[in-house]
């Protein structure tokens, strides 16, 4: 089975053996969907898609937010098909429980699903280079800041607010401040349900999730196993 997660800015195509392991994964720029198409094309397995950015494929099963994901939802009908699919790939890792995905990639989103298998949406927030880019986007006199290959910042001193550059400074609000914003929202769904499963993921998780209070995080792409689990069905 080949599992295609296609977002705005990449395509991730996983290939599964028939027992969900993965086989293979490969990738291309959004803007080169044709060659991503053209290699489908030639491939027997079957495919499902879930395509964030509204494309439409003439191939294989692709996804709405009107599909079976297994769950129940208390939302409307406009929600990133990645949220949904990355929740159901949790599902198929932890059955039966009360979960919070919190993804940390363009946007910062948190995906809830409570304890009877209803999907109750989450915060929506911009993520670490959305937000140093507005900086600088929006004040004209900030710095640009490199954003291509973000980690944590080398001298960081997570109980130290002082700084000694503007560029530390920016860095520090915006790693500090999403540190601080997570831990505070899960502690707000935790209220809701104290065995809630935090899974924290997406593509700046590595540099985040060993300085929040709680979640766990597997190097494991989320969207495509729930992908992979739809099809079993």
């Amino acid at each position: 089975m080949i599992a295609v997660d296609a977002g705005n800015t990449l395509i991730k195509v996983v290939v599964f053996h028939d027992s969900g392991s993965v086989e293979g994964l490969k990738t291309w720029p959004a803007a080169a969907y044709e060659d991503c198409l053209n290699w489908l094309k030639q491939q027997s397995d079957s495919i499902w898609i879930a395509d964030s950015s509204a494309r439409t494929w003439p191939i294989g099963q692709q996804v709405s937010a009107a599909s079976n994901w297994g769950f129940d939802l208390e939302y409307s009908a406009q929600i990133g098909l990645d949220r949904l699919a990355s929740l159901r790939g949790a599902i198929h890792r932890h059955p039966r429980s009360a979960i919070l995905m919190v993804s940390l990639g363009t946007c910062l989103t948190y995906s809830y699903l409570n304890q009877d298998g209803v999907f109750q949406g989450g915060a929506i927030a911009p993520g670490w280079a959305v937000r140093l880019k507005a900086m600088h986007h929006y004040t004209h006199s900030l710095p640009a800041l490199p954003t291509d290959d973000l980690t944590s910042p080398a001298d960081w001193n997570p109980s130290d607010p002082r700084t000694s550059s503007t560029a530390q400074s920016m860095m520090r609000g915006a790693f500090r401040g999403m540190i601080d914003e997570i831990d505070a929202e899960v502690e707000r769904f935790s209220a809701i349900n104290s065995d809630l499963i935090v899974i924290i993921h997406g593509g700046d998780a590595p540099s985040f999730v060993n300085h929040l209070k709680k979640g766990i995080f597997a190097n494991e792409n989320w969207t495509a196993l729930g992908l992979w689990a739809m099809s079993q069905n």
